[in-house]
């Protein structure tokens, strides 16, 4: 009866039974169906629930940025990683868990060197704890938290909090605007390099910092300004704000991105790699743009 279905569909017990129904018909593979209808058709619920649990987590950072006691460790090379980073991790991932049984992690602190398998993935939850390590380690507030929950690659809902100024960042797919605590944002109307500002930053693999380099050269002659101001995703949400107009980036990783490339697409940017190919959080390298200048900058990088 019509009570019956609705109990078992509330339970997700019908569609977690389909596969056993239709054993080989790809559509009801898995839980995707299950997964697919709670959230995308029910992103409302998870917006809620996401932004409650990262308040939480913010004042987890508060809490050892302002103490300033906590521990660092080596990740190889000129990379680290804080007690403060660990602490935030496990907090998200327990607590996303526990509120979405059906999804998936990739995450900065616990992730593999190959992350190829997570390309094909849905509701997968990608998280930075602590984007900007390197200021919150100096009493710099300039970091924040990002969590992005994409489908093969491409965000659904991505979330960016700066958590000592609680700036916080949200789009969402199904959404025209972004969002800056509630208000809509938009990009920067600057039209001419010469009054442009753009921001930058320099990899943890030294190597590629030579690629910025490269595109810096001839950018830094014909721009207003060159930042870099130590915090990827917060440096990205500057830009979807209209703080800036532009963000180059070699050597960039999934969490670093996957809350921000949403979040600056909905509000009028443009992002694509710095040889104007098409992105996805799993490119490594990056330029993002307020649109209007995006090809007049391309074409000056690659020259």
């Amino acid at each position: 009866d019509s009570s019956g279905f609705s109990h078992l569909m509330s339970r997700g017990e019908f569609f977690n039974g389909l596969p056993n129904i239709f054993p080989h018909c790809p559509l009801f593979s898995g839980n995707v169906i299950y997964s697919q209808l709670i959230y995308m058709e029910n992103l409302d619920k998870v917006e809620e629930k996401l932004k409650k649990i990262v308040l939480q987590a913010g004042k987890i950072l508060k809490k050892y940025f302002q103490s300033g006691k906590y521990y660092s460790k080596s990740k190889g090379g000129v990379d680290f990683m804080t007690e403060a980073d660990l602490e935030v991790e496990k907090f998200l991932i327990k607590s996303l868990a526990a509120e979405f049984p059906e999804t998936s992690f990739l995450t900065e602190e616990k992730c593999e060197s190959e992350y190829g398998k997570y390309y094909q993935k849905e509701n997968l939850w990608v998280i930075d704890p602590l984007d900007g390590t390197i200021n919150f380690s100096r009493g710099n507030p300039h970091f924040a938290i990002s969590i992005g929950l994409v489908d093969r690659g491409k965000a659904k809902l991505g979330l960016i909090y700066l958590p000592v100024s609680e700036m916080l960042y949200f789009a969402r797919a199904d959404s025209g605007n972004s969002f800056l605590n509630n208000k809509p944002i938009h990009v920067s109307k600057t039209h001419y390099l010469k009054e442009a500002t753009v921001a930058c930053d320099w990899a943890w693999d030294v190597k590629k910092r030579l690629n910025l380099i490269k595109w810096l050269t001839p950018l830094s002659q014909k721009i207003r300004q060159v930042k870099s101001m130590g915090s990827g995703a917060a440096d990205l949400a500057s830009l979807a704000e209209g703080r800036i107009d532009g963000y180059i980036h070699a050597g960039l990783k999934p969490w670093d991105i996957g809350a921000a490339l949403l979040i600056i697409e909905k509000a009028g940017g443009k992002i694509t790699d710095p040889y104007g190919k098409a992105m996805n959080i799993f490119n490594p390298d990056i330029f993002a743009s307020n649109n209007i200048l995006h090809d007049e900058i391309l074409k000056l990088i690659t020259q």
